[in-house]
């Protein structure tokens, strides 16, 4: 292969994406000590210096990652994966357990960096030449994923188990992998959550249902109670708006308050006033706290940074002249979009509340490092993805 050197390299280092992920870690680090520094605790008081601190290591190891081949790299994507799901059949054993779930084990998060193993090996799979892209490979790789998934589903995470859902279908398409199956899987998770809501639906309106019969009908859904409630808050937002349902009305209230240009920084009342809890302020609810400080506008600022990211992910799969590296730009794509609309609807009320942070702004160690690693091996496509000269 010919040596392109430093210089040629960093030409095709893509600035957008860079520029993209620092702003919105800068947004980030900004709004968690908005949120938490007027807390008692200690511990939320440093929040933001923790986020800028995994930022800071997060980008040393997005441009050190960006500077090696990707495809020398997903040579080990069976170590990964392996090392993956060893960690998470280690959480139920000796994982610790914090806000309900057995997520963490030794202080991270194994089911988030299982996300970026995934999109690796379903790259790898999927890209490399001769690949089967038949039925066969759609059921190898519908149980790749299918084991990580079932092992995140019994944290219990169903977010987490969503996203990497989600990431799978959009790389199935964008590889070609057996379209008809696809499309019917697809349909049938439509049909599954439209039956589940339903039956919900049904469980709390049917007057002659008896508190036996209604507990009976929920249980056939085999959602755990607090994925119920969550469920019938999002089918009646008036129900429970003390219990199940005080998170999600406090955030709606946080992000109509905003109006066009907000209160201004800092000026927040829903967390200042204790109303949108300090334990979701920061991570899951932290774009409720954006919107209310800086409004329509400062919403929309967010979103564009999004859009740019997510546009310049899918350019670099565009201009790369190798699937194992569109691929890897779709899988990492798919994953910030989900994370990114599924937090922002639950936060006005369009979708259930799942515990999925917003990509680079909500606190999370696990998760800013896994995407300051999704987004090194999409700049290490850009590099080295594209033949010395472009093809038009």
């Amino acid at each position: 292969m010919r040596d392109w050197g430093f210089v040629k390299k960093l030409r095709r280092f893509n600035p957008l994406i860079l520029a993209c992920v620092i702003s919105l870690s800068i947004v980030g680090t900004l709004f968690i000590y908005s949120a938490c520094s007027i807390r008692e605790n200690p511990v939320l008081q440093v929040l933001h210096l923790r986020h800028i601190e995994v930022a800071l290591a997060g980008l040393a190891a997005l441009t050190f990652i960006s500077f090696l081949d990707y495809r020398k790299l997903l040579e080990w994507h069976w170590i990964a994966y392996a090392a993956g799901i060893v960690m998470l059949m280690l959480v139920p054993l000796i994982g610790e357990t914090r806000m309900g779930g057995q997520r963490w084990l030794f202080g991270i998060q194994p089911a988030e960096l299982m996300k970026l193993a995934v999109i690796l090996t379903l790259a790898q799979l999927f890209g490399q030449r001769g690949a089967n892209h038949g039925f066969k490979a759609f059921l190898f790789s519908g149980l790749l994923v299918v084991v990580p998934a079932t092992l995140i589903l019994l944290q219990p995470d169903l977010g987490t188990a969503m996203v990497m859902a989600s990431t799978f279908i959009a790389m199935l398409f964008a590889a070609n992998i057996a379209p008809k199956a696809v499309w019917s899987c697809v349909l049938a998770a439509m049909l599954l959550a439209g039956a589940v809501l339903g039956t919900v639906y049904y469980a709390e309106k049917a007057k002659d249902l008896t508190p036996e019969q209604r507990e009976q009908v929920l249980k056939a859904t085999h959602l755990r109670p607090h994925q119920i409630r969550r469920l019938q808050v999002f089918l009646f937002p008036d129900k429970d708006l003390h219990g199940s349902g005080y998170n999600r009305r406090q955030s709606e209230i946080a992000v109509g308050s905003g109006g066009w240009r907000g209160k201004g920084y800092g000026k927040g009342e829903q967390y200042t006033l204790g109303y949108l809890p300090p334990s979701v302020s920061s991570n899951d609810f932290i774009f409720s706290v954006l919107a209310e400080e800086t409004g329509f506008m400062g919403t929309i600022t967010v979103l564009l940074l999004f859009l740019a990211l997510l546009w310049s992910g899918l350019w670099v799969a565009f201009k790369c002249q190798d699937d194992r590296g569109r691929l890897i730009c779709v899988g990492v794509t798919a994953l910030v979009f989900s994370h990114a609309f599924i937090n922002i609807a639950m936060t006005i009320g369009m979708m259930p509340i799942t515990g999925l942070p917003l990509p680079f702004i909500s606190y999370g160690r696990t998760f800013m490092v896994t995407l300051m690693l999704a987004f090194g091996f999409v700049q290490s496509v850009s590099i080295h993805g594209r033949e010395p000269e472009t093809r038009f």
